[in-house]
């Protein structure tokens, strides 16, 4: 069995592999997510629906709260959009619990950082780290939240007025919350020996890629729903790539460890996966309002 030094020797002398594997990976899960959602969602709906119609006259007849049955009523009408995209929320922070319980030294996530880093200082080469130096200024806050600033305007300009608002809050409030986390966790960066990248503060979770994920993945959202269908897998393939893209430069450039990316995603993914659902369930509300 291969060991944790060999493995990360492994990674950083094959570098361009490794990361084109993990952005195939992730693209491919991307499409295979977004294509199941639109074959079988409305079917998985109607199922749903109709387990639900069958246990609700057996529930009635149970002695449980009326809030029991005010959430068996609201399930029925959220549909599988947004179902999902709580489970998603949900499993996402059990997720970030799960790294930041292993990102100390003594732990193994924590002993695979170190190595990796180590390694990743003897083998990335200039090339390598002035093209991932590009590559994660796309999600630094000097491009973002400028980017979140012409975001906002073009919806305002269209007088988008609600989801301008929701995009401002969600962006900043994912921003603000990031740097909440790394004042609690306190984790000191790793050391880095070129100066193509410049970091400072604490490491968990990495602000660049919660940043990349939240900015994306909320803009991602906003393109799908208001373009035609053909668009949706292409937004959803180039917005995965930047934020991949982004999350593992800065393990490459070794300003954050394996881990502070990973939590970034997974706080990231959390905090837009719930910001999806409540806009579902508006969307919802407003079509059968309308209805």
């Amino acid at each position: 069995m291969m060991s944790t030094a060999e493995l990360t020797e492994l990674i950083a002398t094959h570098l361009w592999a490794v990361l084109s594997a993990i952005t195939v990976t992730m693209l491919l899960l991307t499409w295979l997510l977004w294509s199941g959602l639109q074959r079988f969602g409305a079917p998985l709906t109607a199922l749903l629906r109709k387990w639900i119609d069958r246990v609700r006259p057996h529930a009635k007849r149970l002695s449980l709260p009326s809030r029991v049955h005010g959430m068996w009523r609201a399930v029925r009408q959220l549909g599988i959009q947004v179902l999902v995209s709580i489970a998603v929320a949900v499993a996402a922070c059990i997720g970030f619990a799960e790294i930041a319980d292993e990102i100390a030294v003594d732990e193994d996530l924590g002993r695979f950082d170190t190595s990796l880093s180590d390694s990743l200082s003897r083998h990335a080469s200039d090339a390598q780290l002035r093209v991932f130096a590009f590559l994660t200024d796309l999600g630094d806050k000097r491009f973002l939240i400028p980017l979140g600033a012409v975001v906002a305007l073009y919806l305002m300009f269209r007088r988008r007025w609600f989801l301008a608002a929701i995009w401002a809050i969600a962006t900043a409030g994912g921003g603000l919350l990031n740097t909440a986390l790394k004042a609690f966790f306190e984790r000191a960066r790793p050391e880095w020996l070129h100066e193509f990248a410049a970091a400072d503060g604490f490491s968990f979770p990495s602000g660049h890629s919660s940043g990349a994920f939240i900015v994306y993945g909320l803009l991602a959202y906003l393109a799908v729903v208001h373009s035609p269908q053909r668009f949706h897998v292409p937004v959803a393939i180039v917005a995965m790539a930047l934020i991949v893209c982004v999350g593992f430069s800065r393990v490459i450039l070794q300003v954050h460890y394996f881990s502070d990316v990973l939590g970034g995603y997974a706080f990231g993914a959390a905090w837009v996966a719930a910001w999806i659902a409540g806009l579902e369930a508006y969307r919802r509300r407003q079509g059968a309002i309308q209805a």
